[in-house]
């Protein structure tokens, strides 16, 4: 499975970290993915994004943030992530699609057969990649 790790400590002037801030931290997870879409000439841009909250983060609180290709469509494609604690506790669960489309025009363009191999690969993305 390609996927992508993060690890970060999670940090706001409150008691907990708000539904609002972990989107920021899913989205920062999310990097590798855009750097190698324009590595390979399209864009990846958000269609759809969802998650479920399933426990409380607090303030300085490690985190590891998984992201992984779940799913290649024509023009889209769909990406999961999961975020654990130290404990390796369950915390939110993510689920983002990206439309590929031309930096240029920005239209919908099919998305290219490198990114569509990586289902088939065991790689870990960076944002090196």
């Amino acid at each position: 499975m390609t996927h992508s790790e993060l690890r970060l400590v999670a940090e706001t002037t409150k008691f907990h970290i708000n539904n609002v801030e972990m989107f920021g931290y899913l989205e920062q997870a999310r990097r590798p993915w855009y750097a190698h879409c324009l590595s390979i000439g399209v864009e990846g841009v958000i269609v759809h994004v969802e998650a479920d909250f399933k426990k409380e983060i607090f303030n300085q609180e490690k985190l590891l943030i998984t992201t992984w290709l779940e799913h290649v469509g024509n023009s889209s494609f769909t990406l999961k992530q999961k975020v654990i604690n130290e404990q390796e506790e369950l915390i939110v669960t993510g689920k983002t699609v990206l439309a590929t489309i031309n930096s240029e025009t920005r239209t919908k363009v099919p998305v290219p057969n490198e990114f569509r191999a990586l289902l088939d690969k065991d790689v870990v993305l960076s944002a090196k990649n």
